[in-house]
């Protein structure tokens, strides 16, 4: 029988040479070790200090770039919209810079903005009821809420679209005035706060022939519905206006509007987006794109992949 007490021992003895072996082993190789590590830690403050100075320079160079963009922005879009009719649709909750700095440059630029049609929260349809009511106003008969947005989207899309084209034509049931009609749909949405619209003068139509039409969203926070979707299909519809279709969009957006039209191989090439639309740089390039030789193709503008700074200047200029 082995003794407890020699088992205690044994166990005891070997823990204690195995701190001694470690001990010894620290002494040859600690200082090795040691500076091995000291470099290191000194390779990375290196590099991290190099980085921080790269960063400092990029935000004095960002810096500079935005005080010139503001202090040229109204040199570059005086009067080149003069007389020029636009329709802004804006989705509730954006960054103010894209929306209001929008319909400031717009007027900057001699546009008048006849109507501003905002996008309420309310779109989401967070219940069946709202969904139904949304249903009645446009005459969807979808069943499922997304496919009742979508017809929504439709409606005020082309809507929007056979004014532009064709002005105050009956309507295609020949019932009576187009604008009168696309009002009455503006008037029933308001009254269910899905959207609130704002009219420059009673006494224009509320989409004069030949309007142009801006789309203007975007914030750092969860959209307030499928916004992207909704986009997607409201410019398409858009498009029909045979005039142009700007969708503009804040940098630090989440809603991806913008890369939601440039996904689309169908109208990617009919509407143009703009990924800085908070700035000075994006107000310039809507206003630039608007004021565009008839039948400029659409073009994609910021600083995201395969993006240009600006539109390039109409050859005459």
């Amino acid at each position: 029988m082995i003794d407890f007490r020699y088992l205690v021992v044994t166990i005891i003895s070997i823990f204690l040479a195995l701190t001694v072996g470690i001990m010894l082993g620290a002494g040859f190789v600690g200082d090795p070790l040691a500076r091995d590590l000291e470099n290191r830690i000194q390779t990375v403050q290196s590099e991290v200090n190099e980085q921080r100075e790269q960063i400092d320079q990029l935000r004095a160079q960002n810096s500079s770039l935005t005080q010139w963009t503001q202090a040229v922005e109204p040199w570059a879009v005086d009067g080149r919209l003069n007389g020029r009719d636009v329709v802004l649709f804006a989705v509730d909750g954006a960054d103010g810079g894209v929306v209001d700095g929008t319909v400031t440059v717009l007027e900057e630029a001699g546009a008048n903005v006849v109507t501003q049609i905002n996008l309420a929260p309310k779109f989401a349809l967070e219940s069946q009821p709202e969904a139904d009511q949304l249903a009645t106003i446009v005459d969807s008969v979808e069943s499922e809420p997304s496919g009742v947005r979508m017809d929504a989207a439709d409606a005020l899309g082309e809507g929007a679209a056979a004014l532009a084209l064709d002005g105050d034509e009956t309507t295609e049931e020949g019932e009576g005035s187009a604008q009168v009609a696309y009002s009455e749909l503006l008037g029933l949405l308001e009254d269910e706060d899905f959207v609130s619209v704002e009219r420059n003068g009673d006494e224009n139509d509320v989409v004069p022939s030949g309007s142009s039409f801006v789309i203007a969203g975007g914030n750092a926070t969860a959209p307030p519905f499928e916004v992207p979707a909704f986009v997607r299909r409201l410019s398409s519809e858009l498009t029909a206006g045979e005039t142009e279709v700007v969708v503009t969009e804040s940098s630090s957006s989440q809603w991806e509007m913008v890369s939601a039209v440039r996904e689309d191989g169908e109208i990617n090439e009919s509407v143009s987006t703009v990924d800085t639309g908070e700035s000075a740089l994006g107000h310039i390039a809507v206003v630039l794109v608007l004021s565009g030789p008839e039948g400029t193709p659409a073009g994609h503008f910021g600083t995201d992949d395969g993006t240009r700074l600006l539109p390039e200047p109409s050859p005459e200029e």
